[in-house]
């Protein structure tokens, strides 16, 4: 076998074991859900691609074809690239972290990919041979679902993919590949058959496709993702529809899609018939369905996304045409902020809307280049239908839409994104593959380059641009990653060894940084406050905190995120003179952000600025006054100024158990203890006990130890 051959197939090898990737998890990892995977993606397709390059270099016959589709796609990447680099945090738009492990390089390397296999993969024969394996594969995804139902019983099936929604989009995928197949595998080779009913009734290939579609279908319930249900239901139809109108030569075929229209029908109606019935309630994955109310969305009723859809409509706004770049939707989440959200996750990162995120990270540019990739996929199956077959390109169509109409819902992941791409290479293949070399032209004339140029000029090249990509793209982030996880754990060594990994992370210098600051800021309190730990180990956890901190700070000094943790921390250690301009500028940058607005009152509080404390807490007050947490915080503002009876009103009750409350009274025996009067110190003690009974016996312990001049 020659060095193209083999090069050739170590391509495939590569393609295939994308498959493996939706089972990778690794547990060593810092999310080990998410990382794992994507660092494993990352390294497959640089080592695809450099092989690739080489093939294309010696035979043209492997160099990228004319395409609508790799062309838009192209266009989407570079718009994304110039949206990165003029957003406000260009290194995170680039990298992302490992949370998401998303941003610009992750967009390339499905580029990269959608080139490779568009140019490699061919023939509808070696494409139907990956469907097959993808359908196989996604048996063993079936048995982790299932073995996960039987023994944890979850309400909702995540398994190796980490996230329910997930998992349902890749049965989702699936189920659409084993309906090609069938179609492909069964019924095409029946079409001229005068009894092709039986024909296909007798091939086990039917039964084969349907029971594994079925079981897609399972696997998706199992999941309880209602858009990604709606979106297979909405597929399917649109897909049946198509058949019905454009299928004219396969009756069987037209009335089958006709009856797969009623039954649709006739299940969502029958749904809607029982939604109320005890039967749905008292199902985890039925009753989700049902609690579906588009009237609550209509009057805007506690709804995290459309709050969210709200701030995001905000931000195009004022960015309207390149965006804020990729992973930008933080600083508009908090800068457009909406108090409605006082009592949901506090840090979204994304507008869990796929067209809706794309608009904020590229503006109407990138909005209007992403969209261009599913019209100019449509373009291609109506161009080619006649090739491809009605009831073929009827099920791309369909897996389009149920794929796009999920994304109304959710955010694209590194699984979804392969799978995305793979039906877009398959579309880009099959448009290039009647461009062959005329076969007047000797074999020998398709070398691009001579053998001695490619291999002892480009060979080398590409060996050496592919080792410095894995070692500084990948290895490097790599380490940081494992050397993370270990700083977060136990050491036996003790709380040095912990700092020991942070500096190793953080000394790779790689875009894990802010997530290495976040994890320092949180562990260094702990360690602190700990017994038996050397003074001087503390010190060097909090110095090389603050050093990082100050570092992270002057990169992002307006992502209201940083501002926020490092206010907190410092709040933590008590350095409340520090913290203050760090919280002042967090709500400077989020205003409305209740958990700022009640931090920056501790600090004043603490600071003694009570008549500027008792404005920030009225303001968060005012905001969301049925806010429980925002009442205490206002009534202990309250308190330190001196309006114990305006406080007592707004508490109804006679007593609480807000630690807010009983804070503001012992800082105000802080204050008559400073100024000498242990009698008044006292009285401010008992009044916590009074209306915050469980603090009595702490309090006496704290009145035992004024009267011994132990606490001054």
């Amino acid at each position: 076998m020659d060095i193209k051959n083999i090069a050739k197939w170590k391509i495939f090898v590569g393609i295939w074991a994308l498959l493996i990737i939706p089972f990778y998890v690794a547990n060593s990892m810092f999310f080990p859900y998410i990382s794992g995977k994507n660092f494993a993606f990352r390294i497959i397709i640089e080592l695809i691609f450099a092989t690739w390059v080489y093939l294309a270099f010696v035979n043209i016959k492997y160099r990228p074809k004319f395409s609508w589709v790799a062309l838009t796609t192209g266009v989407f990447v570079l718009i994304m690239a110039i949206a990165d680099f003029f957003s406000i945090n260009p290194a995170k738009a680039f990298w992302s972290n490992f949370e998401r492990m998303d941003g610009w390089v992750t967009l390339i390397h499905l580029l990269m990919f959608l080139l490779v296999a568009g140019s490699v993969m061919k023939t509808e024969k070696i494409w139907l041979w990956f469907f097959r394996s993808s359908l196989i594969s996604s048996i063993a995804m079936m048995v982790l679902v299932y073995n996960e139902w039987i023994t944890t019983h979850p309400e909702r099936a995540s398994v190796s993919l980490g996230n329910p929604i997930y998992v349902a989009i890749y049965f989702m995928f699936n189920f659409f590949f084993a309906l090609i197949l069938v179609y492909k595998d069964v019924i095409v080779k029946k079409i001229n058959s005068k009894k092709q009913f039986l024909e296909i009734l007798k091939d086990p290939l039917t039964y084969v496709y349907a029971v594994l579609a079925l079981l897609c279908v399972w696997g998706i319930l199992r999941t309880g993702t209602r858009g990604v249900v709606l979106g297979l239901m909405g597929g399917v139809f649109v897909s049946s529809i198509l058949i019905a109108i454009f299928e004219k030569k396969n009756k069987l075929m037209k009335n089958t899609a006709i009856g797969g229209i009623v039954v649709i029908l006739l299940v969502i109606a029958g749904f809607f018939a029982i939604k109320d019935t005890s039967f749905v309630k008292n199902s985890v994955i039925l009753s989700r369905f049902a609690s579906i109310s588009f009237n609550d969305v209509l009057a805007g009723k506690g709804v995290a996304r459309q709050y969210v859809w709200g701030m995001a409509m905000q931000g195009v706004k004022e960015k309207p045409l390149l965006g804020w770049g990729q992973d930008g939707f933080n600083n508009v989440f908090n800068k457009y902020y909406d108090v409605r959200m006082y009592d949901q996750e506090q840090w979204f990162d994304r507008a869990h809307n796929t067209p809706l995120d794309v608009l904020i990270a590229g503006g109407l540019l990138g909005l209007i280049s992403y969209l261009g990739i599913f019209v100019a996929a449509l373009w291609l199956i109506w161009k080619r239908r006649n090739k491809l077959g009605i009831i073929d390109s009827a099920l791309l169509v369909g897996v389009l839409a149920a794929y796009f109409f999920q994304n109304l819902f959710v955010f694209d992941n590194l699984s979804s994104y392969i799978l995305f791409f793979i039906v877009l290479a398959y579309l880009h293949a099959s448009d290039t593959e009647e461009i062959e070399i005329p076969h007047k032209v000797k074999e020998d004339e398709r070398i691009g380059v001579s053998s001695e140029l490619a291999n002892y000029v480009v060979l080398p090249l590409i060996i050496v641009t592919l080792g410095v990509s894995i070692w500084y793209f990948n290895c490097k982030p790599i380490i940081a990653n494992l050397s993370l996880i270990k700083s977060m754990g136990q050491q036996k060594e003790g709380p040095a060894k912990n700092l020991e990994y942070f500096q190793k992370a953080l000394n790779q210098n790689t875009f894990a940084n802010p997530e290495i600051l976040e994890q320092m800021l949180s562990l260094t309190p702990r360690i602190v406050s700990m017994d038996g730990v050397d003074m001087k180990i503390k010190q060097d956890f909090v110095n090389a905190t603050l050093a990082q901190a100050e570092k992270q700070i002057k990169e992002t000094p307006n992502d209201a995120r940083y501002q926020f943790f490092v206010g907190g921390f410092l709040s933590s250690l008590q350095q409340y003179e520090m913290a203050l301009p760090y919280l002042e500028k967090a709500v400077e940058l989020s205003p409305n952000k209740l958990t700022m607005l009640f931090q920056l009152t501790d600090c004043l509080l603490n600071l003694g600025q009570n008549t500027k404390a008792l404005e920030i807490a009225k303001k968060a007050y005012d905001l969301v006054p049925a806010y429980e947490e925002g009442k205490m915080n206002y009534i202990s503002a309250l308190i330190r100024n001196g309006k114990e009876l305006d406080a007592k009103k707004l508490l109804w009750t006679a007593t609480t158990g807000s630690e807010k409350v009983v804070r503001a009274y012992l800082l105000n025996a802080s204050d008559f203890l400073k100024a000498g009067n242990k009698n008044s110190a006292v009285i401010e003690v008992q009044k916590a006990m009074k209306i915050a009974p469980g603090f009595e016996a702490q309090g006496k312990e704290v009145i035992d130890g004024i009267w011994a001049g132990k606490i001054k």
